[in-house]
């Protein structure tokens, strides 16, 4: 009888364990920054090399990325100055969450897109694209990178996220 009881203890506890951290690992999948996407897009920006980046507008994002800024709450782009160079650094706070997938598609595409254009004679730029991109999503945000100093933009993205929480 003493068995039982202690089995029976045993098991609920084991059971509302499970179900207590279920609930605290959907909440984290479900946390929303509150932090302002224009004071992180400039975090990340300041810490990337920008000497060959400039803004674009609009339609230049739907050119490169094919997704619509509009659908989104937030979204900016800083592109290379020339076709020559590959840097790249893109800031989207998406509206819902099932908006993150299709942002990941159109940075994976890009990025694969511009591996074959410099694949058999871009070896600066094959570099950037192997070594030096990276494409994280985050509390409600989508950031892409081409860039030497990639590693140190994502740090700053993830801080300017954490920031505000």
């Amino acid at each position: 009888m003493m068995k039982t009881l202690a089995f029976e203890l045993c098991r609920w506890t084991a059971v509302a364990v499970a179900i207590l951290f279920i609930v605290r690992l959907s909440d984290g999948f479900s946390t929303v920054s509150s932090a302002n996407p224009q004071k992180v897009l400039e975090a990340a920006y300041t810490c990337a090399d920008t000497t060959n980046l400039q803004p674009a507008s609009n339609q230049i994002i739907k050119r490169l990325y094919g997704i619509d800024p509009s659908e989104y709450e937030f979204c900016a782009l800083y592109y290379a100055l020339t076709n020559m160079d590959v840097d790249e650094l893109l800031l989207i706070k998406y509206a819902d969450s099932s908006q993150e997938q299709q942002i990941q598609s159109a940075a994976k595409a890009r990025l694969q897109g511009q591996k074959n254009v410099f694949e058999n004679y871009g070896v600066g730029q094959m570099d950037l694209l192997n070594n030096h991109s990276i494409l994280m999503s985050d509390s409600g945000f989508a950031f892409f990178i081409i860039n030497l100093k990639a590693d140190e933009s994502a740090a700053a993205f993830i801080n300017a996220l954490r920031e505000e929480e």
